[in-house]
């Protein structure tokens, strides 16, 4: 593992050692290790952390990929076009999901749209 990532990640987050620390249930110390390329975590905190930091355990393990953080979530309006969901035990036909995207556009669009200007 490259350590130094662990210290590009955390520090590009603007969060102390102590935070990722907390976050992974291990010492301070343990993940001071880590960061210094002292000590490798196991697999299963290795997985730990690519969980937290959204990256993949190739960009963790040395692999060339660029970073970037990706925001827990989905994109509500593709999820509503979808229709792999019910809504009172009913899976809602074309029309009704037309009708959800239509109710999200009216009551954020104009959020959504500033956001896209700025």
């Amino acid at each position: 593992m490259q350590s130094n990532r662990l210290r590009y990640l955390r520090e590009k987050e603007a969060l102390t050692q102590t935070d990722i620390a907390n976050a992974l249930h291990i010492g301070q110390s343990t993940y001071n290790r880590y960061e210094r390329g002292v000590r490798e975590p196991d697999h299963e905190t290795l997985k730990k952390i690519a969980d937290y930091f959204h990256v993949s355990l190739d960009f963790l393990l040395k692999h060339d990929r660029p970073y970037t953080r990706k925001e827990p979530g989905i994109e509500l309006t593709a999820f509503l076009q979808d229709g792999s969901y019910k809504i009172f035990s009913r899976t809602p036909t074309q029309k009704d999901r037309k009708k959800l995207v239509s109710l999200i556009v009216a009551l954020y669009g104009d959020e959504a749209e500033g956001k896209k200007r700025s």
